[in-house]
């Protein structure tokens, strides 16, 4: 009977790699050029590659480097000024999170119950099986020191048989809260789609499957996203196009579908400052504004 049950998971995730692939049909438009509003005013804010507005606190945003860097998050304003405490002296800045290494971290995600995730899922080379987030309470901005993460959160690809993969489509660099659930995207090498993939099980005690929900052709690899806090609208980066779906379910792919294609250099983090407006990073300090309105409606 295990053998069968087996078998029968197998057959049923294979018959998911081989579904639909939702795809648009794209106007032709010109890119819009995004001009920043602000850049950082920290220094070692130096390869943002993920953005959350905070649930807790006012005027609060949080940003990390990604790959080697250290074991820290930094909380800024709207305008990319740091905060921390004010006897604060030196150079440093940010709230390093305590035990744990900056192997490949590329996402952050805000749930609605004062949690933070810290994803640290980069996988360009498709051979990691140390894949982990780390779930902690939002920190106090001017907190100058270490906090503890209160969940380590491992997992894996069921359908990633081999390591490193052949096609190279299983890195992660976007992961969002939506629906009392955690999601993920995949950035693609060998193709122009993503998986979008739930979290059904949290166990700290083992590795966590994810789900694969659906695939669409985004025509570009994927650096960031992030849901509303109702979960009704998940908005998309690529490094040439924000998209931004409408759904009532998590089935966002089927929903209303938005695009903008977009000229800057090197963004990689997106976030919701509200309903109507996104802001946007990139790797060279600075921080762009967007708003819905701006993007055009493809179905």
């Amino acid at each position: 009977m295990k053998n069968i049950l087996v078998f029968t998971l197998l057959i049923f995730s294979l018959s998911l790699l081989n579904a639909e692939v939702i795809s648009v049909i794209l106007p032709k438009a010109e890119p819009v050029t995004l001009e920043p509003y602000a850049t950082f005013d920290f220094a070692e804010i130096d390869e943002s590659s993920a953005i959350i507005k905070s649930r807790v606190w006012d005027d609060v945003y949080w940003t990390l480097n990604d790959s080697g860097n250290k074991n820290r998050i930094f909380p800024f304003n709207r305008n990319g000024q740091l905060y921390r405490a004010e006897w604060y002296k030196g150079k440093d800045g940010g709230v390093y999170i305590g035990g744990v290494l900056n192997i490949d971290w590329e996402e952050m995600a805000a749930d609605n119950e004062g949690n933070i995730y810290v994803c640290d899922c980069g996988n360009n080379g498709n051979a990691r099986r140390d894949l982990c987030i780390y779930q902690l309470k939002d920190p106090f901005p001017e907190y100058s020191g270490s906090v503890n993460y209160f969940k380590k959160i491992h997992f894996y690809y069921p359908e990633q048989k081999k390591f490193p993969a052949k096609p190279n489509n299983y890195d992660c660099e976007a992961v969002f809260c939506a629906n009392g659930k955690l999601y993920l995207l995949t950035k693609h090498r060998a193709d122009t789609k993503t998986h979008l993939y739930r979290f059904d099980s949290i166990d700290t005690l083992k590795e966590n499957p994810v789900t694969l929900l659906s695939t669409f052709d985004i025509g570009g690899m994927v650096t960031s996203a992030d849901a509303t806090p109702d979960g009704k609208k998940l908005a998309v980066l690529t490094y040439n196009n924000i998209w931004l779906f409408e759904s009532e379910t998590d089935d966002y792919f089927h929903g209303k579908v938005f695009w903008l294609p977009i000229k800057a250099q090197q963004c990689e983090a997106i976030c919701f400052d509200d309903d109507e407006t996104l802001i946007i990073t990139n790797e060279q300090k600075e921080l762009f504004e967007v708003k819905s309105d701006m993007l055009i409606k493809v179905k």
